[in-house]
């Protein structure tokens, strides 16, 4: 009776799902969609997906050889003007000797005096956008949007790069109402099945048989009429069974992707599938075979002459090395002066890449080049200096994190020297960058150092020294409630870096505006900025300030925070749980030092109790010490975490830890007359 009732149960769900699909047909939008004013499920959402279907499969011609197909057909509702963004579409196409082709229909719907009014996407609204060398984005963006409207799409890609089958998304950051997939797969081509699944989806695989056409030519030998042999060729056709691989999902009221504080690429949590080719292995040919492990990658990436060729290329800065670097300097001199050297030699000029587009001569003499273009040159420049050192493969923080070996888990590339006390990472793109003080794009995981052999290894990218900001406060409060002192904060490691690139090239005023804004109003005068190009040292800011909004009085009494606008007065993290790592890209702390003269006439009556708080496993700590000599409150608040990343297994830890922080930072001093 249970199996039955199991039976019916299922019979239903998949009845269902079928009628649901059968409705959703290009171009027929009903006025129940176009009316709703919100999403049943999620009401806050700007937008929803309600329908998406994509079918990938290849396709064989005698012309062409393989050709992989994918259809996508995809319906998105718009409820407000924030959910505008839903309505551009993106299809990147990568060019090469043979061009990707895309066919595209669209139309955006709105509800106009209980008719539907249909508007066509134009081809003179389509654009091709040029990303770099190999990559182009088609791109649109619908017509006559309103509250309310319904995009919709439809296009086909054709592509002759059958190893390069796109990965399939199930989650976005609005929600996804109904979803449809089958990815065909023939038997000769062997694919590595990557799925990442942080919302759970189910993925049916199955075998298919398919009947493949192809035709091909004979040459028949003949006496032609002169008596001389002759020869005329012949076309067949001819059929193969072969079988399919076939992947198939069909999922509905997925949520949207909750993005919090500290997440990375939230990309890299959304549930999906990928796939990477393994080899081809054609019937009565021999196969060919791809990428299986992270060396099989490293080593196809290392013979480009777009990468290990691009290291054995020295003539072009010779005679610049011996003019930079004496032989008497010692290795740390060296390091940094052509370090130092090529960051303002090539300029980057934002592209990453783990290949040179223009060659590092070309890029060296113009004075800009790509991320490959700037590391590569300053890898070969350290060897030729007698200097061990190695370009390192990563991944940014866009590309995501790559959990398998694939070729597209690599987009950029960073050097690393190896000296007796460990190796150091250097990345030349960037102007305020130190060894072993990267960008926050690189701090994604591990990356792989490639030997001149080819063979790699791995290499973890996370910073291991804290990233400090550093407080002296000294103020003072008048019997009115008006609060008036100096500030010194100072950074350094990945905060000065950040630092620098944000204020550097800012006037003083603007800086000034920035700091008030970024410290509740506060009015600024007399800023002094110490270190600003001085990458070796701590940056530093300095100023007076004046405020009246810190403090309060009520009922003859005096109450303020002892940290005044330095507090934290909300907890960043909102969610019950939480799925994936808090990513804080390093380990940083948090130290403030603050002294406060009280006004005449009046005592203490009441301030917060020190206290002493910790999470488990040394993940951090927070310390706050407050104590009274004479007319004056001295301070002290240090808050530390010890690791760049830390486990959604103690979200709940983190969480609780950040509120009992910020419930003692608001906690208020109470002063009374004596």
């Amino acid at each position: 009776m249970k199996s039955l009732s199991i039976l019916i149960i299922t019979f239903m769900i998949i009845f269902v799902r079928q009628s649901y699909a059968q409705n959703i047909k290009f171009g027929k939008v009903s006025k129940q969609e176009l009316a709703e004013k919100y999403y049943p499920l999620d009401s806050s959402a700007n937008a929803a997906i309600l329908y998406k279907k994509r079918s990938t499969y290849y396709d064989y011609n005698d012309d062409e050889g393989w050709a992989l197909i994918t259809k996508v057909h995809e319906r998105i509702k718009i409820y407000n003007s924030k959910g505008y963004t839903w309505a551009t579409k993106k299809i990147n196409l990568y060019k090469d000797t043979k061009n990707e082709r895309v066919s595209i229909k669209a139309y955006t719907y709105n509800l106009v005096n209980n008719k539907i009014e249909r508007t066509k996407l134009k081809s003179s609204e389509i654009f091709i956008e040029n990303i770099s060398e190999n990559w182009d984005d088609k791109k649109f963006t619908m017509p006559n949007l309103k509250k309310g409207s319904i995009v919709e799409w439809e296009y086909t890609f054709r592509s002759p790069y059958f190893w390069h089958i796109d990965d399939v998304f199930f989650q976005y950051k609005i929600p996804l109402k109904y979803i449809d997939v089958e990815i065909k797969i023939p038997e000769y081509f062997e694919f590595k099945y990557l799925p990442n699944y942080y919302y759970p989806v189910k993925i049916n695989k199955t075998k298919k048989s398919k009947t493949l056409n192809f035709t091909y030519r004979t040459k028949d030998k003949k006496i032609s009429d002169f008596g001389g042999a002759g020869a005329k060729t012949s076309s067949h056709t001819a059929t193969i069974d072969i079988f399919e691989r076939v992947y198939s999902s069909i999922e509905q009221n997925i949520p949207a992707i909750e993005d919090e504080p500290f997440t990375n690429n939230i990309d890299n949590y959304r549930s999906k599938v990928s796939f990477e080719l393994i080899a081809y292995r054609p019937k009565y040919e021999l196969p060919k075979f791809y990428n299986i492990t992270w060396s099989d990658v490293t080593k196809t990436i290392y013979k480009s002459t777009s990468f290990g060729g691009q290291l054995e290329k020295t003539s072009y800065f010779k005679n610049d090395l011996q003019n930079l670097v004496e032989e008497s300097a010692s290795l740390t001199e060296k390091i940094v002066q052509i370090f130092q050297f090529v960051k303002h030699k090539i300029v980057w000029n934002g592209l990453s890449g783990k290949y040179t587009l223009k060659g590092v001569k070309k890029a060296y003499s113009e004075g800009t080049g790509n991320a490959a273009e700037i590391n590569l040159t300053l890898v070969a420049m350290l060897r030729q200096a007698g200097i061990n050192a190695n370009p390192v493969l990563i991944s940014t923080r866009e590309n995501g994190v790559p959990l398998f070996p694939t070729s597209k888990g690599f987009n950029y590339v960073i050097a690393s020297l190896e000296i007796n006390e460990g190796i150091i990472l250097l990345d030349a793109t960037e102007k305020y960058s130190l060894p072993n003080v990267l960008p926050l794009r690189d701090l994604n995981w591990q990356g792989r150092i490639v030997k001149k052999d080819g063979n790699s290894s791995s290499i973890s990218l996370l910073p291991q020294k804290h990233a400090k900001e550093t407080c002296y406060l000294n103020a003072k409060i008048s019997d009115d409630g008006n609060l008036q002192g100096t500030e010194r904060v100072s950074y350094n490691n990945l905060l000065a870096l950040q630092a620098r690139t944000a204020y550097n090239g800012l006037a003083k005023e603007s800086i000034i505006s920035t700091l008030e804004k970024e410290n509740d109003n506060i009015e600024i005068n007399e800023l002094k900025v110490t270190n600003k190009n001085d990458i070796g040292k701590p940056l530093l800011f300095q100023f007076d300030f004046q405020t009246d909004n810190q403090v309060e009085i009520i009922g003859g009494k005096i109450y303020f925070s002892p940290l005044f606008f330095l507090a934290k007065d909300e907890n960043i993290f909102k969610l019950e749980d939480r799925k994936f790592p808090v990513d804080f890209a390093t380990p940083w702390e948090e130290k403030y030092t603050i002294s406060i003269k009280l006004p005449e006439g009046y005592t203490v009556e009441a301030k917060p109790e020190s206290v002493a708080y910790a999470l488990p496993e040394n993940l951090g700590s927070y310390k706050f010490i407050i104590a009274q000599k004479g007319s004056k409150l001295q301070i002290s608040s240090d808050f530390k975490i010890n690791y760049p990343t830390i486990s959604p297994l103690y979200y709940k830890d983190l969480k609780a830890f950040y509120k009992k922080i910020i419930d003692k930072q608001l906690e208020k001093v109470v002063l009374a007359k004596k």
